[in-house]
């Protein structure tokens, strides 16, 4: 009996000492800085309650995505000396709702990015559009410091939580308290807390922005010990936006940012397998030709006309030789898979029976790539009702991704976006160029 009270007194004394050792070793002096993270993605989810002029009017969710990637150090993007050139794009998502994170996901603006990041943590960016939100935040101290170490620091942020186009960059004063070192999710992080305010005063608003931008953030921030990288922000606001004809909208809630490093893919590889998949090669097949029709004449002008496609419809006439109608191009964002001349019920969105076939390839190869998210994009014909063009792109989107989920991929791997007839490939005054220009493009997100 006495020496089983030995035993365990000894392993009780030992795990003492492990335990103060432990504590002494994730309280020793750190400096905090970031460095060359590599390829990293960015999830921001807000939840705020609105009030328009005082008065509650519901909860508002709002989702952004990005992918960053580091590129050469060179001279055209003056990346050098402990500084790193990052380019990417935010995909904004917004009122997106609770119950829909299992869904596909409708991208209502891609905003391209490229900024240089130093190790102190501020960003110069080129072309700002408001992204990323943050700049110089979180911001670090040059010295060793230790839990409960306090310092202050300039930082800015892009503020449009309404969506107008418009941002502001608000310069605040933030204050920094370091909480020391702990595990998150399997990693060793750093435990930040700060708070800053704002009261900015836009002296030449625009006319549909702000003229005043009033509120309290307090943000707890969790920092990847190797590389600085922040892993996971909660900013609880306050804000009030005083608009130019005077309302004010406020913002009362949270938002959660999560980052995480990526592994990029191997791109030739991938490529080589998804050509195997899709059997880019000319093959027998149905040869294609398109009649021209008559354009219906112009509706009211106060209506939106639905588009007509019907003057140059492909029509199959013999078989012949065709290839897949796929393309396949690495481009910044990832591999782009674009299904030329998709052919659909005229002025709808509904698949014609003869494209299940390539429906299924691509559903096939895409089951290949796993832990990746798509983004497909619709693109019609520009035939002079771009209002009509839009949401029949955005509807033509929606439509793949629903075939592709029928077909075993999950929902919340996509993300769809329409862009009608803004982005043409050929020429639309002839039928070879309109034809072109009716496509459905799917990008596998790095």
């Amino acid at each position: 009996m006495r020496s089983e009270r030995f035993k365990i007194a000894c392993f009780i004394w030992f795990f003492a000492v492990c335990a103060q050792a432990y504590s002494q070793n994730f309280n020793e002096p750190v400096i905090l800085a970031m460095t060359d993270t590599g390829a990293y993605s960015i999830l921001e989810r807000s939840d705020w309650r609105r009030y328009d002029n005082g008065r509650y009017t519901g909860l508002v969710r709002n989702e952004v995505r990005a992918t960053i990637i580091p590129q050469p150090a060179g001279e055209n993007n003056g990346a050098s000396n402990g500084t790193v050139f990052y380019e990417g794009n935010f995909f904004v998502l917004q009122s997106t709702l609770r119950d829909m994170r299992h869904s596909a996901q409708a991208v209502d603006a891609v905003i391209p990015v490229s900024f240089r990041l130093q190790g102190n943590g501020a960003l110069t960016i080129e072309d700002d559009r408001g992204f990323p939100v943050m700049r110089g935040f979180p911001a670090f101290p040059s010295q060793h410091i230790r839990s409960g170490f306090k310092w202050r620091a300039n930082g800015s942020r892009a503020a449009d939580s309404l969506h107008t186009g418009n941002p502001v960059i608000i310069p605040f004063i933030a204050e920094y308290e370091y909480r020391g070192i702990e595990i998150y999710n399997g990693i060793q992080v750093h435990r930040i807390y700060a708070v800053y305010g704002n009261n900015y005063q836009n002296i030449n608003p625009d006319p549909n922005g702000y003229t005043r931008v009033q509120g309290s953030h307090r943000v707890d921030i969790l920092l990847r010990a190797d590389n600085g990288l922040p892993v996971f922000m909660r900013d609880d606001m306050d804000e009030t936006y005083t608009m130019s004809d005077g309302s004010t909208v406020q913002l009362r809630g949270f938002t959660l940012t999560f980052g995480s490093l990526i592994v990029l893919m191997d791109r030739v590889e991938v490529i080589a397998a998804l050509e195997n998949t899709l059997r880019i090669e000319n093959r027998p097949g149905p040869a294609v030709v398109t009649v021209p029709r008559p354009v219906a004449p112009p509706q009211n002008p106060n209506i939106v006309p639905p588009v007509s496609e019907a003057e140059d419809q492909p029509i199959i006439i013999a078989p012949g030789l065709q290839d897949s109608g796929i393309d396949l191009v690495p481009v910044t964002e990832g591999i782009r898979l674009t299904i030329r001349d998709i052919r659909f019920v005229p002025d709808s969105a509904e698949f014609l029976p003869a494209e299940r076939p390539r429906l299924d390839l691509i559903a096939e190869a895409l089951k290949q790539i796993p832990d990746r998210t798509f983004l497909v994009e619709g693109h019609t014909a520009s035939t002079g009702n771009p209002a009509g063009e839009m949401n029949l792109s955005i509807e033509r989107a929606r439509r793949m991704v629903e075939e592709l989920v029928r077909r075993g991929i999950a929902a919340e791997r996509f993300i769809y976006k329409g862009w009608g007839g803004t982005r043409p490939v050929g020429d639309n005054s002839t039928n070879e160029g309109r034809s072109a220009n009716r496509r459905v493009e799917i990008t596998i997100l790095e």
